[in-house]
Protein backbone atom coordinates (compact mmCIF):
# COMPACT_ATOMS: atom_id res chain seq x y z
CA UNK A 1 0.00 0.00 0.00
CA UNK A 2 1.68 3.61 -1.14
CA UNK A 3 0.04 5.87 1.37
CA UNK A 4 2.31 9.10 2.49
CA UNK A 5 1.56 11.63 5.43
CA UNK A 6 3.03 14.78 6.59
CA UNK A 7 3.99 14.10 10.17
CA UNK A 8 3.71 17.30 12.42
CA UNK A 9 5.58 17.25 15.65
CA UNK A 10 5.20 19.93 18.65
CA UNK A 11 8.05 19.91 20.79
CA UNK A 12 9.29 21.54 23.88
CA UNK A 13 12.38 21.48 25.81
CA UNK A 14 12.46 17.82 24.45
CA UNK A 15 16.29 17.57 23.26
CA UNK A 16 16.38 14.20 25.17
CA UNK A 17 14.05 12.19 23.08
CA UNK A 18 13.16 14.18 19.57
CA UNK A 19 16.20 13.14 17.82
CA UNK A 20 15.34 9.61 18.46
CA UNK A 21 12.09 10.20 17.32
CA UNK A 22 13.11 12.01 14.26
CA UNK A 23 15.42 9.60 13.01
CA UNK A 24 12.69 6.99 13.05
CA UNK A 25 10.60 8.60 10.97
CA UNK A 26 13.09 9.47 8.68
CA UNK A 27 13.91 6.09 7.89
CA UNK A 28 9.83 5.21 7.36
CA UNK A 29 8.66 4.80 3.69
CA UNK A 30 4.98 6.78 5.00
CA UNK A 31 6.13 9.99 5.62
CA UNK A 32 6.12 12.43 3.01
CA UNK A 33 7.27 15.29 4.86
CA UNK A 34 8.67 16.06 8.82
CA UNK A 35 6.96 18.77 10.18
CA UNK A 36 8.68 20.28 13.65
CA UNK A 37 7.59 22.88 15.64
CA UNK A 38 9.84 24.04 18.20
CA UNK A 39 7.48 25.49 20.80
CA UNK A 40 9.79 28.48 22.68
CA UNK A 41 12.57 25.71 23.97
CA UNK A 42 15.24 26.97 25.76
CA UNK A 43 17.76 23.77 24.97
CA UNK A 44 18.73 22.25 21.70
CA UNK A 45 15.55 21.14 21.23
CA UNK A 46 15.18 23.57 17.57
CA UNK A 47 18.50 22.67 16.75
CA UNK A 48 17.57 18.88 16.54
CA UNK A 49 14.67 19.92 14.64
CA UNK A 50 16.45 21.66 12.44
CA UNK A 51 19.10 18.90 11.81
CA UNK A 52 16.25 15.86 11.34
CA UNK A 53 13.23 17.91 10.04
CA UNK A 54 12.04 18.83 5.93
CA UNK A 55 10.48 22.18 7.78
CA UNK A 56 11.20 23.44 11.34
CA UNK A 57 8.91 26.36 12.76
CA UNK A 58 10.15 28.58 15.85
CA UNK A 59 8.41 30.11 18.30
CA UNK A 60 10.61 32.88 20.15
CA UNK A 61 8.52 31.81 23.22
CA UNK A 62 6.47 28.88 24.55
CA UNK A 63 2.41 29.19 23.08
CA UNK A 64 2.09 26.08 23.92
CA UNK A 65 0.82 22.95 21.97
CA UNK A 66 -2.75 24.14 20.75
CA UNK A 67 -0.47 26.98 18.59
CA UNK A 68 2.45 24.77 18.19
CA UNK A 69 0.07 22.32 16.33
CA UNK A 70 -2.03 24.84 14.19
CA UNK A 71 1.23 25.92 12.81
CA UNK A 72 2.63 22.94 11.99
CA UNK A 73 -0.33 22.11 10.34
CA UNK A 74 -0.26 25.10 7.89
CA UNK A 75 3.08 24.14 6.75
CA UNK A 76 1.30 20.53 5.71
CA UNK A 77 1.40 19.57 2.09
CA UNK A 78 0.02 15.82 2.19
CA UNK A 79 -3.32 14.20 1.51
CA UNK A 80 -2.95 12.76 4.86
CA UNK A 81 -1.74 14.84 8.52
CA UNK A 82 0.11 12.38 11.21
CA UNK A 83 0.47 14.18 14.79
CA UNK A 84 2.75 12.51 17.07
CA UNK A 85 4.26 13.74 20.19
CA UNK A 86 7.97 14.34 20.37
CA UNK A 87 9.17 12.04 22.83
CA UNK A 88 7.91 8.33 21.57
CA UNK A 89 11.28 7.85 19.98
CA UNK A 90 11.73 4.30 17.90
CA UNK A 91 7.89 3.73 18.16
CA UNK A 92 6.85 6.81 15.64
CA UNK A 93 7.06 4.10 13.56
CA UNK A 94 3.49 2.36 14.50
CA UNK A 95 2.37 6.32 12.98
CA UNK A 96 1.31 4.11 9.82
CA UNK A 97 -1.50 2.19 12.37
CA UNK A 98 -3.12 5.95 12.52
CA UNK A 99 -2.83 6.25 8.26
CA UNK A 100 -4.15 3.53 7.06
CA UNK A 101 -7.52 3.51 8.05
CA UNK A 102 -7.93 6.72 6.22
CA UNK A 103 -7.42 4.97 3.03
CA UNK A 104 -11.61 4.24 4.00
CA UNK A 105 -13.15 6.18 2.21
CA UNK A 106 -16.15 6.41 5.21
CA UNK A 107 -12.87 7.32 7.63
CA UNK A 108 -12.26 10.60 8.27
CA UNK A 109 -9.68 11.42 11.97
CA UNK A 110 -8.14 8.23 13.67
CA UNK A 111 -6.71 8.39 17.35
CA UNK A 112 -4.39 5.94 18.44
CA UNK A 113 -4.74 4.24 21.90
CA UNK A 114 -1.44 3.48 23.86
CA UNK A 115 -1.00 0.43 25.97
CA UNK A 116 -1.55 1.04 29.87
CA UNK A 117 1.76 2.64 31.69
CA UNK A 118 3.38 1.48 34.23
CA UNK A 119 3.21 4.02 36.12
CA UNK A 120 -0.32 5.74 36.79
CA UNK A 121 -2.10 8.70 37.54
CA UNK A 122 -5.10 9.72 38.70
CA UNK A 123 -6.88 9.53 35.87
CA UNK A 124 -9.01 12.84 37.30
CA UNK A 125 -8.36 14.60 33.98
CA UNK A 126 -8.72 11.69 31.32
CA UNK A 127 -12.58 10.76 32.53
CA UNK A 128 -13.14 14.45 32.80
CA UNK A 129 -12.67 14.67 29.11
CA UNK A 130 -14.27 11.50 28.08
CA UNK A 131 -17.49 13.32 29.92
CA UNK A 132 -17.28 16.54 28.58
CA UNK A 133 -16.84 15.25 25.09
CA UNK A 134 -20.04 12.33 25.26
CA UNK A 135 -22.06 15.35 27.04
CA UNK A 136 -21.34 17.81 23.60
CA UNK A 137 -21.40 15.06 21.03
CA UNK A 138 -22.61 11.67 22.06
CA UNK A 139 -19.65 9.66 21.25
CA UNK A 140 -17.61 7.88 24.06
CA UNK A 141 -13.96 8.47 23.53
CA UNK A 142 -11.28 5.88 25.13
CA UNK A 143 -7.96 8.25 24.55
CA UNK A 144 -9.13 11.51 24.65
CA UNK A 145 -6.20 12.81 25.57
CA UNK A 146 -3.87 11.09 22.92
CA UNK A 147 -1.72 13.18 20.89
CA UNK A 148 -1.10 10.64 18.47
CA UNK A 149 -3.97 11.71 15.50
CA UNK A 150 -3.94 11.58 11.94
CA UNK A 151 -6.77 12.74 9.69
CA UNK A 152 -7.54 13.99 6.20
CA UNK A 153 -6.60 17.22 5.05
CA UNK A 154 -9.87 18.42 4.02
CA UNK A 155 -10.41 18.64 7.83
CA UNK A 156 -8.07 21.26 8.04
CA UNK A 157 -10.55 24.31 7.72
CA UNK A 158 -12.45 22.80 10.57
CA UNK A 159 -9.28 23.01 12.40
CA UNK A 160 -7.37 26.19 11.54
CA UNK A 161 -10.62 28.28 12.29
CA UNK A 162 -10.46 27.59 15.97
CA UNK A 163 -8.35 28.58 18.62
CA UNK A 164 -7.17 25.64 20.28
CA UNK A 165 -5.36 26.47 23.77
CA UNK A 166 -2.53 24.21 25.11
CA UNK A 167 -3.33 20.76 25.86
CA UNK A 168 -7.02 21.28 25.39
CA UNK A 169 -6.42 20.97 21.61
CA UNK A 170 -7.06 17.34 21.73
CA UNK A 171 -10.49 17.65 23.56
CA UNK A 172 -11.45 20.51 21.42
CA UNK A 173 -10.34 18.96 18.15
CA UNK A 174 -12.26 15.84 18.97
CA UNK A 175 -15.47 17.56 19.26
CA UNK A 176 -15.37 20.18 16.36
CA UNK A 177 -14.41 17.00 14.46
CA UNK A 178 -17.12 14.96 15.39
CA UNK A 179 -19.63 17.99 15.37
CA UNK A 180 -18.72 18.97 12.01
CA UNK A 181 -19.75 15.42 10.94
CA UNK A 182 -16.01 13.76 10.64
CA UNK A 183 -16.40 9.96 11.11
CA UNK A 184 -13.27 9.28 14.14
CA UNK A 185 -12.10 5.94 15.28
CA UNK A 186 -9.91 4.85 17.51
CA UNK A 187 -6.98 2.20 16.62
CA UNK A 188 -4.44 0.15 19.37
CA UNK A 189 -1.01 1.00 19.07
CA UNK A 190 2.20 0.25 20.89
CA UNK A 191 3.55 3.93 20.68
CA UNK A 192 5.17 4.53 24.30
CA UNK A 193 6.31 8.02 25.50
CA UNK A 194 7.43 9.50 29.17
CA UNK A 195 5.12 9.09 31.40
CA UNK A 196 4.12 10.97 34.56
CA UNK A 197 3.56 9.36 37.80
CA UNK A 198 2.25 10.33 41.08
CA UNK A 199 5.53 12.93 41.54
CA UNK A 200 5.75 16.93 41.51
CA UNK A 201 6.26 16.49 37.77
CA UNK A 202 2.92 14.41 37.35
CA UNK A 203 1.12 16.59 39.23
CA UNK A 204 2.26 19.82 37.58
CA UNK A 205 1.34 18.33 34.03
CA UNK A 206 -2.35 16.83 34.92
CA UNK A 207 -2.88 20.72 36.75
CA UNK A 208 -1.66 22.00 33.19
CA UNK A 209 -4.13 19.79 31.52
CA UNK A 210 -6.78 20.61 33.43
CA UNK A 211 -6.63 23.98 33.18
CA UNK A 212 -6.53 24.09 29.61
CA UNK A 213 -9.32 21.80 29.13
CA UNK A 214 -11.10 24.41 31.64
CA UNK A 215 -9.79 26.97 28.99
CA UNK A 216 -11.28 24.86 26.28
CA UNK A 217 -14.68 24.50 27.61
CA UNK A 218 -14.84 28.56 28.37
CA UNK A 219 -13.76 28.97 24.79
CA UNK A 220 -16.22 26.56 22.82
Amino acid sequence: MNIQASVVIPAFNEQERIEHTLKTLKEQPWVQEIITVNDGSSDATGEICENFSDVTVHFNSNLGKGQALKAGWEKANGLYIVSLDADIGSTASEGIKLLTPLTYPFIDVVIGTLPPPKKRGFGLVKRKAQNVIYKKTGKWITAPLSGQRAFHRKWLPTLLDKNYHGFGIELGMTIDLIKAGAQLVEVDTNITHRHTGKNLRGFFHRGKQWLDIEAALRGG
